[in-house]
């Protein structure tokens, strides 16, 4: 049996409701510039079906930095030149790139063109906006991942633990931010944190070479989880690092639905992409055709988070379920 947090009731008012957007045929078509990070995901998909089902004519712009951060400059170039309607931008280094900070250096951003965010873990902390009720600026987005504090209660109601391990990018800003987070998280529960931020090749760059030994070291250490948060590196080798915990005994709890998506990570306190694409499309049908300004809107969030347990891995690892947490979570048979 599958049982999901989500309900649809609630997931219809973060929507903002179930009338058509009246949008004449011939009209011109809007413009989105849309900036990837590591490719489509199912953000960009819920975008465009959230368009596509309001009745929204939009023509899109699509690039991928395919997190190679010597791209940004040449696409905000782009944007100046093309000057879309509205600019998308995933993740954290993406938007702080393309939409700055907002004391960002003068002209080295885009601006004047409104931005709608998508998975930036911590919009606040990272200086892209002033507030969730207050962006302060010409810029609004949406809120993905569940608090620090809730996905550790989510992961204690699966199992009490006094040691949880961590493995991250050091170069990747809201990976040490949520690094960050989770120490001072784990401390005011007197559970010991143990880090792993990935070593440096010698190109200077996160080496996947060295997963085997980080996730050896944390078991060996007494890792009785191990954590993965929001954090581009791990997502792209959360398969590898989520197999190799598993082959060491230990379990893993995903912060996110791309890192609990196609790996061996047993439970997970996430938000579906799809959702949030399809709510940023919310925010960008408020700023094109409602002609809302951006830094009126709030980040917006979704009511719920969806509890997932990978069944065949809890079995294999012999650390089974509650039955409480069974009636509210998702269970994923693959």
């Amino acid at each position: 049996m599958r049982r999901t947090l989500f309900l649809a009731a609630a997931l219809l008012a973060a929507l903002g409701g179930n009338g058509a957007a009246q949008t004449s045929a011939d009209a011109e078509p809007f413009h989105v510039f849309m900036v990837m990070w590591r490719g489509v995901t199912d953000v960009e998909h819920g975008f465009r079906a959230h368009m596509r089902e309001r009745g929204i004519r939009v023509r899109y712009t699509f690039r991928n930095i395919d997190r190679d951060r010597s791209k940004i400059p040449g696409l905000v170039a782009e944007i100046r030149a093309t000057q879309p309607d509205l600019v998308h931008t995933f993740g954290t280094s993406a938007t702080l790139g393309i939409l700055g900070p907002r004391d960002g250096e003068p002209g080295a951003h885009v601006e004047g063109i409104p931005g709608v965010f998508s998975i930036v873990s911590y919009p606040v902390r990272a200086n892209v906006v002033e507030s969730f009720e207050s962006t302060g600026r010409p810029v609004t987005g949406t809120a993905f991942l569940a608090p620090l504090d809730t996905q550790l209660d989510a992961l204690l109601r699966y199992r009490p633990i006094d040691t949880l391990g961590m493995i991250y990018n050091p170069l990747e800003q809201n990976a040490v931010t949520n690094a960050e987070i989770m120490r001072d998280a784990t401390g005011a529960r007197g559970i010991e944190f143990l880090e792993a931020p990935v070593p440096l090749d010698a190109a200077g760059e996160p080496d996947p070479g060295r997963l085997d030994e980080l996730v050896a070291d944390l078991a060996a250490r007494g890792a009785q989880f191990l954590y993965m948060g929001p954090d581009s590196f791990a997502t792209v080798h959360k398969a590898a690092i989520s197999s190799l915990a598993v082959e060491h005994g230990v379990p893993v709890f995903a912060g996110t639905d791309a890192l609990f998506r196609d790996s061996q990570a047993m439970v997970g306190l996430v938000s579906q992409y799809y959702l949030i694409g399809k709510l940023a499309g919310t925010q960008a049908e408020r700023i094109l055709v409602d002609g809302e300004r951006p830094e009126d809107l709030p980040v917006a969030s979704l009511a719920r988070f969806a509890i997932l347990i990978r069944m065949p891995v809890a079995l294999q690892l012999g650390v089974y379920p509650p039955l409480d947490l069974l009636r509210v979570a998702q269970v994923v048979q693959s």
